[in-house]
């Protein structure tokens, strides 16, 4: 078979150009991108409301073959349609995966077809690392990936994709052979907001929303507008593949549903629908639940005697929810399972953590919270000897952050800048027993002590640095500068104190906490 661009062949048999056929899947664009206008009006404001209706920029999702051709050929046609106000922009991204040979010559038919439209075409490289979940599933996250962060940074609304319900269909079956539930079973809504665990949007951008528009259109109907209006697509070589389950469920297990059950294609599509529907239930029921354990003082949080005060599947359910919000990557039934196990039975922060890639659940308290982790090094790793040359930072290997260097205003506790770089400077982590003072009147106390005053997590104080001069404690990450070792202002120096600058955050604020000796007595705590 061959892998280059083809246009369906002229034979008298194919059938005859359908207006029908063709209005049909356009109105069906138009109806999806009518609906996704009308959920971003409720949520852009005064910025989105021309009326009577609402633009939306759009991103075609295209990957030469014949179904995403199709879409982007009727998508093309309504947007140069005469006094057309619902699409603002146009624009195809095709992402590479780099894992066909033909992968260039496809990119090339794709941007070649988008200039004779008059569309913008943008080709986006990826690099595919197979999962276990296999390399289809990894391909598609990061298709989806790509597809997400040029559609943010570009400033476009909505992502179309030609899936329609053959799709649907074997995606159920997948689904249902790896024993997924409802949400699985789903297969994919015609429209959702599109969110990528790990590509946070800005604190007030809209949502950015993945549209189908043809998950309801058979597979046949679109390859007959293809053939009708000749569209010239490429043939991907994969699709051939007995490897991937996708294509066996193609090729053998629904031709012979279809032989056994007449009309078992409909039953499937209505089926997977009231899935779909009761998903959607769950998922409501899930909302109303998050919002009841969302900790007041700290939304990003969840209470956890609220959260066991559910059913254990309404536990569940709004666990999901919650990681799905805080943008974590769902862990597989068990582990979710194993979480709430630990929820349940542990009562020390230290004594619960749940991880998935780069991002982590722990207890604090009575409260659940999600923060980023980053690799951790060992304690004899971080250890290091740092050079100060008068910057405003001191890079901290290692530390997932780094360490301000500022100048002291009057009255505040710091060291000398010329004993900083002439001196011994080292960067240590924490071995226990430490002590520090961190205000006159007031006798020093160990760093546990400190921490929990500060109100800082047992999880996270190891990830603290504790920074040394001249074989003195001078400064712990949080807490601050040990009055005891602060040095008096000479007339031809000057005096510097620091503050730790995270990477990683928790409850979704910013990483960086001020010092608990800058905090005044109101704001410190005994810790949860």
């Amino acid at each position: 078979m061959s892998d280059a661009p083809r246009k369906a062949p002229a034979r008298k048999s194919a059938p005859r150009p359908s207006k029908a056929l063709a209005e049909r899947l356009t109105q069906l664009v138009y109806d999806a991108l009518s609906d996704a206008a009308e959920t971003l009006l409720g949520v852009k404001g005064d910025e989105f409301s021309l009326r009577p209706l609402n633009p939306v920029r759009v991103v075609v999702a295209l990957s030469g073959g014949r179904d995403s051709m199709a879409l982007l050929d009727v998508v093309e046609k309504l947007f140069h349609r005469p006094r057309q106000f619902l699409i603002a922009r146009v624009h195809a991204v095709y992402v590479n995966h780099g894992l066909s040979p033909n992968a260039d010559d496809w990119e090339a038919h794709c941007r070649a077809e988008c200039e004779t439209r008059r569309i913008p075409f943008t080709p986006v490289r990826v690099t595919v690392r197979q999962t276990g979940e296999g390399v289809e599933a990894a391909a598609r996250e990061v298709r989806y990936r790509a597809l997400a962060r040029f559609a943010r940074e570009e400033a476009y609304d909505v992502v179309l994709t030609a899936h329609h319900e053959d799709d649907r269909i074997e995606t159920f079956l997948m689904q249902w052979m790896r024993g997924a539930g409802p949400e699985g079973l789903a297969a994919f809504p015609q429209t959702r907001e599109l969110v990528i665990p790990g590509l946070a949007a800005s604190r007030n951008a809209p949502p950015l929303l993945l549209v189908r528009p043809w998950s309801g259109v058979l597979r046949a109907d679109i390859d007959r507008y293809a053939r009708s209006v000749k569209l010239s697509y490429v043939e991907d070589e994969s699709n051939q593949s007995p490897k991937y389950l996708r294509n066996r469920i193609r090729r053998e297990v629904v031709p012979l549903l279809d032989k056994i059950r007449p009309g078992f294609r409909q039953a499937a599509a209505r089926a997977v629908s009231l899935t779909a529907e009761a998903a959607e239930v769950l998922r409501s029921v899930s909302l109303d639940d998050l919002a009841r354990c969302r900790d007041e003082a700290n939304p990003h949080a969840l209470r956890i005697p609220a959260l066991l005060r559910l059913i254990p599947a309404r536990q569940a359910w709004c666990l999901r929810t919650w990681m799905q919000e805080e943008g974590m990557q769902l862990p597989n039934r068990a582990r979710l399972e194993e979480g709430l196990r630990q929820v349940r039975q542990s009562h020390a922060d230290s004594q619960l953590a749940l991880q998935v890639r780069s991002k982590e659940m722990r207890r604090w308290g009575d409260l659940l919270v999600i923060r980023d982790v980053s690799p951790r090094r060992s304690e004899d790793t971080r250890d290091a000897v740092l050079v100060w040359e008068g910057g405003d930072t001191l890079a901290l290997p290692g530390w997932n952050g780094s360490l301000a260097v500022i100048p002291c205003l009057p009255g505040e506790c710091g060291v000398s800048a010329r004993r900083l770089r002439d001196g011994t400077l080292e960067v240590r982590a924490r071995r226990g027993a430490e002590r520090m003072k961190l205000w006159p009147n007031r006798p020093s106390k160990y760093l546990k002590d400190l921490f929990a005053e500060a109100g800082v997590p047992a999880f996270e104080r190891a990830d603290l640095p504790l920074v040394w001069l001249d074989g003195e404690l001078v400064f712990t990450g949080a807490l601050g500068m040990d009055i005891r070792f602060c040095d008096e202002l000479a007339h031809d120096d000057t005096l510097v104190r620091f503050e730790f600058r995270s990477e990683a955050s928790l409850l979704g604020a910013p990483a960086d906490r001020p010092n608990l000796a800058d905090r005044p007595a109101s704001e410190r705590r005994g810790g949860r």
